[in-house]
């Protein structure tokens, strides 16, 4: 019940600590929003509580304040106070009120749409057609796009249960244009706010009241609104001399759309997007699977609305061009394979030890239940389903029978030792009860404190520290509970004189006759070869159906189950075989003679039908498969039939030699057999370590040296880089550059793209050129910028797919002269660039000219790709200076003149035209030849209607020029940032690189200075609350093992293992060249609550020892012998259990993967260290005073 209402994302919920002040001021340069916007409000706001960092971007027309809190910080506190201190703000006339915006990154669109439609002409109309005419036929298209995206697709997606909203981009908006002809506006003695005041005056409909006569009431309606364009073009907009002016005599009125600012291709053709958001506690895989079924119904014309028609009529097609809903669905997948994977392994190590089904089953009987308890307080918590939650769960399968193998050995072996089943249970469960609750407590208490930390880490890991925690109390439960139960009723009998269990390969050592090999190797193979034939049969038509499936995602799963089931035909088919083969013992070896032309020709008559595969193709592959091997091997077989048993016999013998080895090393006899336990290498190396502790000692020491030597350099990261076969080209030409140039610089690069598609593996590319008013990011985006967004064809290595394809397009891009670009990947994490150089100053061009030049000392440096400054020239500008000696003297205000000016060019919306299912806005402004050159702005008439007119020219001076695109500040003080993403390296590298090339390139005066932020600031941050978690989680393993040993020393003692776990966690990393990040360290506060359990079990049997009155060194020795076994089986079912993840397959895999290989290296290592150093040092403290190493029920214990 629990897992059903568990919501399904790709992340844990993160919301950022961050607040955002959005307030428009229309028409205001960046220099006045910064006075008198972005001042007023910082200063207001700066005394909120919990704030960690004020800064604000004053660009054209936009102010944005962001207040950035410290993590931990109640949001709903925060909004209540920042509400309360914009109230005290004093805003300046014409800036509009602020916009209190809670940003959130995980809020992509879970889904992105595409309408286009097919061109209204065809080719022979087409090339005859004038280019006005193919413009007016274009534009149509856009606004019927646009149209239906608004009023159909939007309309439909956004009433479904889970879709926050649907914003539609690109394609034309309508509007309707009052084209004013300035001379005759000036003939006519009118001003341009006239006819505005005239147009929306007019078109009102209003209510007037009620009137009641007799028995009827009566509503009274003004009903006066405009119904079409030759009602609007009647207005009578002035009476003078009995002679009315008409609109019509003063100006065009047409219907058309707003100025363009966004133009968006989708594969190459015109289109509108369809951005579709999920509500933040919503399910994302179900929210896209509605999406999907309603795209389908609107496409299917199955809606009671319009839509299909529309769709049938005007050959309008809407196609999903990209789903995240695929990559979380693939992601979370592959966690629960990895899971599943890592059971089932645990499970085999238990069965290879234990030799036994029914007690292998009372062990792993313990995973499902643990995790299915664990469902339901995650539930309580909130928890979500994501790729850290349920990674919480495939990192504790392993250890989730780790308390089941203790406390089963301790029954069995008191069965040994003469107990009835009962009592067997009874009394092994008592005596390792503490040590299993003690071992369990410190991996809980290790995880626990993941909860608590704070930054990006506690945000992203908390779900993860939440999972372990309950499945690890959920199996403590099981195991001693529900595990001495099973045990008791399992009816178990044990051989006189025997073990408990026998070696898992003894069976393998001995000879067996023909009829034992007969019935036990050539029947079960053949039975399996019978068996995997039909099974391969049976497959072949669904391998058919999707082999002729054009749906990639049918496609991948056809190749995986092609390649699953030649996978089969080889484990299943030839490794029974060649252990069979390897039985036999033969000598006399002859020379090898072998031919490769039958395989050359098997191969290529293989590879040849397999070009022209078909339905009978795959119903004979498995018969192919095995031809090829078996030919080569007949011919091998007939050449040399002796030399090729003699081979395996060779490898047999090699393999019997090792599993020798090895059983001498893991047997375990009863207690009282004294001869078999001298005999273990085992026991022989401890006794000789506990003869030689110096040397011990020394390689404790020496293991520590080298985990600090090789650990100096690792680099360091955030978090590793997740590859999710998408992502974003960023291109912006200089500032000022209009849209219709832009288009036309980046044309041919998108023209090439679509050229190269197939071969790059691109399936999508969607273009957008300009920007979306409605989400602008930064001072970048603009008629001079694009984004180029690329979606991959799923492939097995997405990483390398992409640095190809990024590569290759770089080079494209690298063409166009003047274009400065960056590469962007979906959001998961942090919003920050790798590293920014964040450069402190007030005048602004003395930081423009540092920023400049850092910019170009950072872009020579390898380490470094896609650098940019943010302090940019801003877009050409006319700036107008009035004289307010010649403003008072004519009787005018510069308020009035300026909105005169910003009427009669941008224009204004005078009021709208109502029709049946949308309001058109009707815009009025100058006609485009009245304003087409910045010389037509200084013949403006500024005061209609007051006698001689003045034009603007008179009163104000005029010049071109150009100022900043956008001023930041951070706490009160202006700054410039450098951003840069990482060229290849690390973090820690690039971050080391930049700090050496501007202290040795770059002279900083005293007033200036530079601190490296981005990323690296974030990393510090969660690396400090890492280390004290880390700290935190040692010292409360520390306290659980003192207060279950009653002791201070032995505590210690075990504490050691900890340096030997990150000994191998260290040489591991640096081997598989990985970098040192959040998620390597969360793997290292794991490891502190892991490792000591091994040490927790051998320390307390030796004090059990120690209490039956055995001495220090035999009691050492038998210990450690005895819990040999237990250590070794729980240390390969964490191992094995962890190893699916760390293979580092599937979607997602780039956050899992550190972690288990952490764990993984680190357990090892610390497995065997601890077998030979923790016993040393026990044995050398208790020489040292024998006084800590009394029985624990008799004096106080170490």
């Amino acid at each position: 019940f629990s897992l059903g209402r568990l919501p399904v994302t790709l992340m844990p919920e993160m919301s950022y600590p961050t607040l955002t002040v959005r307030t428009a001021y229309p028409g205001a340069a960046p220099e006045e929003v910064e006075n008198d916007i972005s001042r007023q409000i910082e200063e207001q706001l700066g005394v909120v509580s919990g704030l960690n960092e004020i800064s604000s971007i004053s660009r054209a027309g936009v102010s944005d304040v962001v207040l950035e809190f410290m993590w931990g910080t109640s949001m709903v506190d925060a909004i209540q106070n920042t509400l309360e201190k914009l109230d005290t703000v004093r805003l300046p006339r014409g800036a509009e009120k602020p916009l209190l915006l809670h940003y959130d990154p995980s809020l992509d669109p879970v889904m992105e749409l595409s309408l286009s439609s097919a061109s209204d002409m065809d080719e022979e109309s087409a090339a005859s057609a004038s280019m006005e005419v193919q413009a007016m036929v274009e534009n149509a298209s856009a606004r019927r796009l646009r149209r239906i995206g608004e009023l159909q697709v939007k309309r439909a997606l956004e009433p479904i249960k889970g879709v926050a909203a649907a914003r539609v981009r690109g394609g034309l908006e309508e509007e309707i244009h009052v084209l004013i002809d300035a001379t005759k506006l000036q003939r006519a003695n009118l001003s341009i706010s006239q006819v505005i005041n005239r147009l929306s005056a007019e078109n009102i409909n209003a209510a007037g009241g009620r009137i009641r006569e007799g028995e009827a009431e009566y509503m009274i309606r003004t009903i006066n609104e405009y119904k079409d364009l030759e009602e609007i073009k009647d207005t009578i907009v002035y009476r003078r001399d009995g002679r009315e002016i008409r609109l019509k005599d003063l100006a065009q009125v047409v219907y058309g759309q707003r100025d363009r600012e966004m133009l968006t291709h989708t594969n190459g053709g015109e289109s509108v997007q369809i951005d579709v958001y999920k509500e933040a506690d919503s399910n994302m895989i179900a929210v896209a699977e509605l999406i999907k079924t309603a795209v389908g119904s609107i496409k299917d014309g199955r809606r009671k609305s319009i839509a299909g028609k529309l769709f049938e009529e005007e050959n309008v097609m809407l196609q999903v061009v990209a789903d995240r809903s695929i990559f979380i669905d693939n992601s979370i997948n592959e966690v629960k394979s990895t899971a599943i994977a890592g059971g089932l392994l645990a499970i085999v190590v238990l069965l290879v030890f234990l030799r036994d089904l029914r007690t292998t089953s009372i062990i792993a009987v313990s995973i499902p239940i643990s995790i299915f308890v664990t469902f339901a307080p995650l539930n309580i918590l909130g928890v979500s389903l994501n790729i850290m939650s349920l990674g919480g769960l495939a990192m504790g399968i392993g250890m989730l029978v780790d308390s089941s193998i203790v406390v089963l050995e301790s029954i069995y072996r008191c069965r040994e030792e003469g107990d009835s089943m009962r009592e067997a249970a009874i009394r092994g469960t008592k005596e390792v009860r503490g040590a299993v609750i003690a071992s369990t407590l410190t991996s809980v208490c290790v995880f626990f404190p993941m909860v608590f930390v704070e930054g990006m880490a506690g945000q992203v890991f908390g779900d993860l520290g939440l999972t372990v925690v309950t499945s690890l109390l959920a199996s403590l439960i099981v195991a001693v509970w529900f595990i001495p139960m099973l045990a008791s009723r399992s009816g178990i009998k044990l051989k006189n004189g025997s073990t408990m269990v026998s070696h898992p390969l003894s069976d393998l050592t001995g000879r067996i006759s023909p009829a034992t090999f007969v019935l036990r190797f050539v029947l079960p193979v053949l039975g399996l070869l019978v068996m995997s034939s039909v099974i391969a049969c049976l497959t072949a038509m669904g391998m058919n159906y999707w082999s002729s499936d054009p749906n990639p995602e049918n496609a991948i799963k056809y190749s995986s189950l092609m390649w699953s089931v030649a996978t089969i035909w080889a484990q299943i088919g030839f490794i029974p075989l060649v252990i069979a083969v390897s039985k036999t013992r033969i000598s006399e070896p002859q020379p090898v003679v072998m031919t490769l032309s039958e395989l050359w020709h098997s191969i290529h008559a293989f590879q040849k039908a397999f070009n022209q595969r078909n339905f009978v193709f795959y119903l004979l592959l498995p018969y192919q498969l095995l031809r090829l091997p078996l030919s080569m091997g007949l011919e091998l077989i007939g050449l040399n039939l002796i030399w090729i048993v003699r081979l395996f016999a060779g490898i047999s013998y090699l393999a019997l030699k090792v599993i020798g080895f090895l059983r001498g090393l893991f047997e375990r006899s009863s207690e009282s057999d004294d001869i078999k336990e001298e005999q273990t290498f085992y026991v022989k190396l401890l006794r000789w370590s506990l003869a030689h502790p110096p040397v011990i000692l020394l390689l404790a020491v020496a293991c520590v040296f080298l985990t600090w030597l090789v650990g100096r350099g690792l680099q360091s990261e955030l978090l590793p880089e997740v590859h999710q076969s998408e992502f974003t080209f960023e291109v912006a030409l200089p500032v000022g550059t209009p849209l219709d140039e832009t288009v036309a610089a980046l044309d041919r690069v998108e023209s090439e793209i679509l050229k190269r598609k197939a071969a790059l593996q691109i399936e999508t590319l969607l273009v957008m050129y300009g920007f979306d008013t409605t989400n602008m990011k930064s001072s970048d985006e603009g008629e001079h910028s694009a984004k180029f967004k690329v979606l991959l064809q799923p492939s097995g290595k997405p990483k390398e797919t992409e640095n190809r394809v990024i590569a290759a397009l770089r080079s494209l891009f690298e063409q166009v002269p003047d274009l400065n670009m960056r590469v962007t990947r979906p959001v998961l994490f942090s919003s920050k660039k790798p590293v920014v150089v964040q450069i402190n100053g007030e005048d602004l061009d003395e930081l423009k000219g540092f920023s400049d030049e850092t910019n170009l000392i950072l872009s020579k440096s390898s380490e470094l790709a896609d650098v940019e400054p943010t302090l940019r020239s801003g877009a050409p500008e006319v700036q107008i200076s009035y004289d307010r000696h010649q403003i008072m003297r004519h009787g005018l205000n510069i308020n009035a003149v300026a909105s005169q000016v910003r009427d009669m060019v941008k224009g204004a919306e005078a009021t709208r035209l109502n029709r049946r299912d949308r309001r058109v806005p009707i815009m009025v402004r100058l006609s485009e030849q009245d304003r087409e050159e910045v010389g037509d702005i200084g013949k403006l008439i500024i005061n209609p209607g007051r006698g001689t007119p003045l034009p603007l020219n008179a009163i104000a001076d005029m010049s071109v020029g150009e100022g900043p695109s956008e001023i930041r500040r951070i706490d009160g003080k202006r700054v410039a940032l450098v951003q840069a993403n990482i060229g290849g390296g690390s973090l820690g590298a690039s971050v080391a690189a930049v700090q050496s090339l501007l202290n040795e390139k770059m002279i900083w005066p005293d007033y200036m200075d530079f601190v490296i932020t981005g990323q690296n600031q974030e990393w510090k941050r969660s690396r400090s609350s890492l280390y004290l978690a880390l700290g935190l989680s040692v010292f409360l393993v520390f306290v659980i093992m003192a207060s279950q040993f009653e002791s201070l020393i032995q505590p210690f003692i075990i504490m050691f293992t900890i340096p030997m776990a990150f000994v191998g966690t260290v040489v591991g990393l640096k081997i598989l060249n990985m970098n040192l990040s959040v998620v390597v360290f969360l793997g290292l506060i794991m490891l502190a609550g892991i490792v000591v359990n091994n040490a927790i079990v051998l320390v307390d049997y030796t004090n059990t020892l120690r209490g039956r009155g055995m001495a220090l060194e035999p009691s050492i020795v038998k210990a450690c012998h005895v819990r040999l076994r237990p250590i070794l089986m729980t240390t390969a079912t964490t191992v094995l259990g962890l190893f699916p993840m760390a293979l580092g397959l599937g979607d997602g895999a780039e956050i899992r993967t550190p972690m288990a290989i952490t764990v993984i290296c680190g357990l090892l290592t610390s497995t065997f260290l601890t077998l030979l150093i923790i016993p040393t040092i026990y044995y050398i403290l208790g020489r040292a005073g024998e006084r800590f190493f009394q029985a624990p029920d008799t004096t106080e214990s170490v």
